[in-house]
């Protein structure tokens, strides 16, 4: 087996051979039976590098040599690309070796073929040929593990609003929460209780027809104001209850950011503001 120098940067693919399942992996076997077609050889596969930085697995048609090539590439792995002749792999008489890397300059692993007999007619210029097989079958499986990965965001993404939507519900104060362009996308259960309303009546700027009318522009101006200036809000106005009465609220808003420092929305939670009675605007 062997390792690469940039030991920092494979943490991001630790996923990897996950992602090069049925059908991508046969459509790998396939590239690398071209491969070994084109040079002649009995032996082409690759070796993919694990989140550990060894080789977690091969894929290619030479898996009858796969023990007598355990030790290529070597240890330090294949800085570029590599040729080998002798007699120190089982019937393996010649190898090459050509690193698949992706676009940022992490090594994914090694395209290898091999043969049972010296190539001694092997040049540079087919060196450079298997390199640049090697960089097309790279970004094939860059293109894949993208795709794996934003699969895996797009899922954690699903779990973590629902647990938020979980607690939220939970919660004895009025949420509304809102994506980056401002509309409502979503308010709690608290919320469709206080108004009566169903959750597609509150989406987008639904949400305010609950507004008292002489406060709603205020309120609303308002709102948009801290929306854009990425600033906290306090209001207090009357909000239209389910039985058609105005209860007074007091509403506090904050500015939503991503990790990355991306703006992502806002947020809201109203309390019921018991002294200022149920009747009046």
């Amino acid at each position: 087996m062997f390792k690469t120098r940039q030991s920092g940067a494979a943490g991001g693919f630790s996923g990897f051979q996950s992602s090069l399942e049925e059908p991508e992996r046969e459509g790998l076997l396939r590239l690398t039976k071209l491969v070994e077609h084109l040079f002649r050889v009995p032996v082409a596969y690759m070796a993919l590098l694990n989140a550990d930085l060894g080789v977690g697995s091969r894929i290619g048609s030479g898996s009858r040599y796969w023990d007598d090539l355990r030790g290529f590439p070597p240890e330090h792995g294949v800085p570029e690309a590599l040729v080998w002749s002798g007699s120190e792999h089982g019937e393996i008489r010649f190898a090459a070796a050509a690193t698949l890397r992706a676009s940022d300059g992490l090594q994914l692993g090694a395209l290898v073929i091999a043969d049972v007999i010296p190539r001694p007619d092997f040049q540079p210029k087919d060196l450079e040929v298997l390199s640049e097989l090697a960089s097309v079958l790279a970004g094939k499986m860059e293109l894949r593990l993208m795709a794996h990965l934003a699969r895996e965001w797009e899922a954690l993404i699903r779990e973590a609003e629902a647990r938020f939507r979980n607690i939220a519900n939970a919660a004895p104060v009025m949420i509304i929460y809102s994506d980056a362009d401002g509309g409502s996308s979503f308010v709690n259960k608290t919320w469709l209780e206080f108004t009566g309303r169903s959750l597609p009546d509150e989406l987008g700027e639904g949400f305010a027809e609950t507004f008292h009318p002489e406060h709603r522009s205020r309120v609303m101006h308002a709102y948009w104001s801290a929306f854009r200036e990425r600033s906290p809000l306090k209001l207090e106005f009357p909000m239209r209850r389910h039985d058609g009465e105005y209860q007074w609220v007091e509403s506090r808003g904050k500015p939503r950011f991503l990790d990355n420092g991306n703006y992502a929305g806002y947020i809201s939670c109203f309390t019921e503001m018991v002294e200022q009675g149920a009747g009046g605007a």
